[in-house]
């Protein structure tokens, strides 16, 4: 009987559902991969000189996490009758961001220079930055949504993981091998107003798929909280939102977890760090760049044994768990390029057994991390019903928008981390480039922001669970009450409404029995 119990038993019809449901996340994914150009646009189009342009993007994410609680709080308050929400929201979002995207890199690029040309891109950047809150914050709702059932929750955000990666992938190689090579293989301006194009288009495409996921689930009955199951009609204040923060120990838990790792893997994940462990110390920068795609997918299979570890274990031992894998794989990885040396990690793509350890050791290192990623949104939806049991309000925006201020102010600061860290070891007005001599200070500075930082915030990981409470028994309790207390919210309104009918009907009959 137990193991009948550890089954993920749905319908063929639910599981498609629920697998163009998450196409969602990969609408938003097609707008980011297009605004990674947005620097090289502002320089060939608006004449905005590239510091310039740095500072004008990183101003923007600032403003992007401001916008997040407000369009979320805006979604948990407004009350459709006929319309599903998330749609609404994602098909807004979709045009709004995709309108923005078509002026910065078609209509209105080459049309204006100078200080009108900086102007002009800031507004433009700003109606994108509003559309794309819109459409990510209601695709960030689609996994606390669709299901309650934690084996489908965990089923879903694994589906979820699986757009974040591979359509990344298949974007950037065909933007590489079909479109690229068609203007000499230069990101010039008639090469981005056409790579603008096919992301639009593509967002587009997913976000249809996603519309038919959501039809059965995308009502308003959906968004219905406890309360308003009762009959009473509550308003998301800014009281709220300081609340949700204030006197919720499991979101505050979950926000140090989700921050710490945003911070240690965006600043891995930089340019910078990149350059210096790809370009110098490894030496070919191609070379790697194929292990990690190939690692990436390889790192799939490691995603699916994460997730059947959350389905059997729940959210909190998950992230501890596998937070501890993560440290152990990247402490080995630091004593084998140790072992290497500054000057033998040159091997690596050259000599085979270096290059399969190192290959075997980021293919378990990006497996982990991918598990710990889709954990975090498995996390996003217990708190979410965790607070609607605490207090009878349903806020998967809210919820998702003030996670997402928080974790966008304290993502911002990876690359000035990691600028910080190289100019510590001589690289002040220069950044590293390929080619650059191999040195003790550099090699030690990469590996410790490549392996050493990630460690620290998995160690903040361990640490926060021991004070997050909601296990994989706590958030059962959690949503067998709140599906009791619905059934007998909407009964005690039933009966409410029968009972005042009753009293219709009698004063009807009385009003008739007078007149005769």
């Amino acid at each position: 009987m137990e193991k009948e119990k550890k089954k993920i038993n749905m319908p063929v019809g639910e599981l498609v559902d629920l697998i163009f449901a998450q196409a969602t996340k990969g609408t938003g994914i097609c707008f980011y991969l297009l605004m990674m150009y947005a620097s090289y646009i502002a320089n060939e189009a608006y004449g905005i000189p590239v510091a310039l342009a740095g500072m004008i993007i990183t101003g923007t994410r600032i403003f992007d996490g401001i916008t997040d609680p407000i369009v979320s709080a805006i979604f948990d308050r407004i009350k459709f009758k006929k319309i599903g929400k998330i749609r609404f929201f994602n098909l807004v979002g979709w045009a709004i961001a995709g309108l923005a995207c078509v002026l910065m890199y078609h209509w209105a690029a080459g049309k204006f220079s100078g200080t009108m040309g900086v102007i002009v891109f800031i507004i433009i950047y700003v109606m994108y930055i509003i559309g794309y809150t819109m459409k990510t914050m209601a695709g960030a709702v689609v996994g606390i949504a669709i299901t309650r059932d934690p084996k489908v929750r965990s089923l879903t955000q694994l589906v979820g993981t699986c757009y974040q990666y591979f359509v990344p992938m298949i974007f950037q190689t065909f933007i590489a091998f079909a479109v690229l090579p068609r203007y000499d293989d230069q990101y010039n301006a008639a090469m981005l107003k056409e790579a603008c194009y096919w992301h639009v288009l593509g967002a587009f495409i997913l976000l249809m798929l996603s519309f038919i996921g959501l039809r059965r689930v995308d009502k308003p009955e959906m968004f219905e909280s406890l309360n308003s199951a009762k009959g009473k009609k509550e308003k998301i204040t800014f009281r709220d939102m300081v609340n949700l923060l204030k006197g919720n120990r499991p979101m505050q838990m979950w926000v140090i977890t989700g921050a710490s790792d945003k911070l240690a893997s965006q600043t891995a994940s930089t340019s910078i760090v990149l350059t210096i462990i790809n370009g110098i110390l490894i030496g070919n920068y191609q070379a790697s760049t194929m292990m990690g795609n190939f690692t990436t997918i390889a790192s799939l299979a490691f995603l699916a044994i994460g997730s059947v570890y959350n389905i059997k274990y729940g959210a909190k031992r998950t992230t501890r768990d596998w937070s501890w894998y993560s440290i152990i794989i990247s402490v080995v990885m630091i004593v084998f390029c140790v072992i290497l040396g500054p000057h033998g990690m040159s091997s690596i793509t050259v000599n085979p057994i270096p290059t399969i350890i190192y290959i075997v050791l980021m293919l378990l290192l990006t497996g982990t991390k991918m598990t710990l990623t889709s954990t975090s949104m498995v996390m996003r939806a217990d708190v979410v019903d965790y607070w609607m049991s605490e207090t009878g309000d349903y806020m998967p925006g809210t919820v998702s928008g003030v996670y997402s201020l928080i974790d966008k102010i304290i993502g911002s600061f990876s690359t000035t981390v990691a600028a910080f860290c190289i100019a510590f070891i001589g690289y002040k007005n220069v950044m590293p480039q390929k080619g650059d001599p191999v040195t003790t200070p550099l090699f030690v500075m990469g590996l410790f922001l490549m392996f050493g930082l990630p460690v620290l915030g998995w160690v903040c990981n361990i640490v926060a669970m021991k004070f997050y409470k909601l296990d994989k028994a706590t958030m059962e309790r959690i949503q067998a009450d709140i599906s009791e207390r619905k059934a007998q919210a909407k009964a005690e309104k039933a009966k409410e409404q029968e009972e005042a009918y009753k009293k219709i009907d009698n004063i009807v009959d009385k009003d008739n029995k007078e007149e005769q």
